[in-house]
């Protein structure tokens, strides 16, 4: 008899243990929600849950508990019911969308995007490209070429001829904007972009080949071509200009090289100027348009996973949390048909969601409105670039965890916006670099007109003061003039983060 009050003493004492350790891990997920800035669901359905271990009086408990068992039933049930998914896609903000377009719209008649897709869509250089034109360096990207030295790139060049001559045509027109793509998967421009970097490639290879054989304003044309596409790029409603910084780059190189080591007529550099003169600092109106577009995208790749609209309006969440889960993929394409099992598990995810998710997409939508607020500040020209960015709120891991279990929307749009924010100092960095090599390129022109009038090199830069505009001779990164030093048969020509003519 001692021994089985014993026992049941002893039952008591465990069954206390568990029931204050249990309360205790639900005291500390309710103080965890609270700080971590959980959904308010969350942090509601732990308030039930902790109230009704402690507060409802035990005679209703057991009432709460079979509510809590019958509501559990009806969602199993649910899940396993037959759905009618027909109708319904994955949500995007398509009015907004439409609206962008039309504030940045071309007419066709000065857009070059048509002629551009003509080439496109024709342009095979996959094929048999010679090892000249392939490898890194030295080849017929990088420096002036004879066909005599390399006979196979230059049969290939002329195999392209008409590729060429459609790209010098083309770029006639100034404005060019990749048309209207899928907002969620932006397959589009990821190919356009393989293929204008092999136009690049070409028109590199065949003005540097007509540079050595002395066709020199065939040359030419082929340069400002090229410096005419970089602009191009630039106008892109997405940070692909730091794809088009890349190929910028070569071209002011080779520019300048013919420019100082050859002997260019001052038509020639006259011409030359004016085109590097039409790369502009246009840093505000350019960011803003990136901003736009960059914000809006981010709000369809959420929601499109997230959320999806039938035709009659209707919203709800997604059914096919199967295409978030393989989230890198970047066509439709790669991914298979779920099965039977995976559309019953994401069904039943939507519970999960509903806990997670905003109530709507245009919820969803203000959160990262909010967000990206502070960032239109940066186009101004008052703009504190010194000031350190944010760090990220969590590290990789979490975010990883985030994107695919879905912790919290307010945490992945709070990350989102600090690496973005990241990422537009980065951006801003690179374009003031660009810019310092284009002031540079009008410096050097004017530095070589200098010494085809006077058989030598300036003696300093205020010697070409009148020959080039007054920001050309800053640094855009430092705010500091440009360094000029004359060594006699040769001079340099640098900044803290470019050196424009070798020291």
């Amino acid at each position: 008899m001692t021994e089985r009050k014993q026992e049941k003493k002893t039952n008591r004492i465990i069954r206390r243990i568990i029931k204050w350790i249990g309360l205790g891990l639900l005291t500390i997920l309710l103080i965890l929600a609270l700080i971590f800035q959980a959904p308010w669901k969350i942090i509601t359905l732990l308030a039930i849950i902790l109230a009704a271990c402690t507060v409802l009086p035990k005679q209703m408990r057991k009432w709460f508990w079979l509510g809590v068992g019958a509501v559990t039933l009806v969602y199993i049930i649910w899940v396993f019911l037959p759905e009618d998914n027909e109708g319904w896609r994955p949500y995007t903000f398509e009015k907004e969308l439409a609206a962008l377009e039309a504030k940045y719209a071309i007419p066709d008649e000065e857009h070059a995007a048509f002629a551009y897709d003509e080439i496109l869509e024709t342009l095979d250089t996959d094929s048999n490209q010679p090892e000249f034109f392939l490898k890194t360096t030295p080849s017929s990207r990088d420096e002036p070429w004879l066909s005599k030295d390399h006979p196979e790139t230059a049969e290939w060049l002329k195999s392209h001829q008409v590729t060429i001559d459609k790209l010098i045509q083309v770029v006639q027109k100034d404005q060019y904007r990749f048309l209207p793509v899928n907002p969620i998967m932006h397959d589009k421009p990821v190919r356009d972009l393989y293929k204008i970097s092999q136009c690049t490639f070409l028109l590199l290879s065949a003005a540097n080949n007509d540079i050595a054989e002395d066709r020199i304003d065939a040359g030419i044309e082929k340069y400002l071509c090229l410096i005419q596409m970089a602009n191009h790029m630039c106008q892109q409603p997405k940070t692909y200009q730091l794809i088009n910084f890349q190929y910028e780059r070569p071209i002011l190189s080779l520019l300048n090289r013919f420019v100082i080591e050859n002997k260019p007529t001052t038509e020639q550099l006259q011409r030359i100027s004016n085109s590097i003169k039409g790369q502009e600092d246009n840093w505000g109106s350019d960011f803003i348009r990136i901003l736009e577009y960059n914000k809006l995208a981010e709000k369809n790749r959420f929601c499109s996973l997230a959320y999806e609209v039938n035709q009659k309006g209707k919203v709800r969440l997604s059914r096919d949390y199967w295409i978030a889960a393989v989230g890198g993929a970047v066509f439709l394409n790669e991914i298979s048909t779920p099965t039977y099992s995976q559309r019953k598990l994401n069904k039943a995810r939507t519970i999960v969601n509903w806990f997670v998710y905003p109530s709507s997409p245009r919820k969803a939508a203000e959160i990262l409105d909010r967000y990206y607020e502070r960032f239109y500040a940066m186009a101004e020209p008052e703009y504190d670039w010194a000031k350190k960015t944010p760090q990220l709120p969590f590290s990789m891991y979490t975010v990883s965890t985030l994107r695919h279990d879905q912790l919290s929307y307010k945490c992945y749009a709070r990350f989102t916006a600090v690496v973005s924010e990241k990422l537009y100092h980065f951006f801003h960095d690179e374009y003031l670099r660009i810019l310092t090599l284009r002031r540079g390129s009008q410096l050097l022109i004017a530095i070589k007109q200098y010494h085809n009038e006077n058989n030598t090199w300036p003696p300093n830069l205020d010697a070409i003061k009148s020959a080039a505009p007054a920001e050309a001779f800053i640094d855009p990164v430092t705010g500091n003039p440009l360094e000029y030093e004359n060594h006699g048969e040769r001079f340099s020509l640098y900044g803290e983060t470019a050196n424009i003519w070798p020291k």
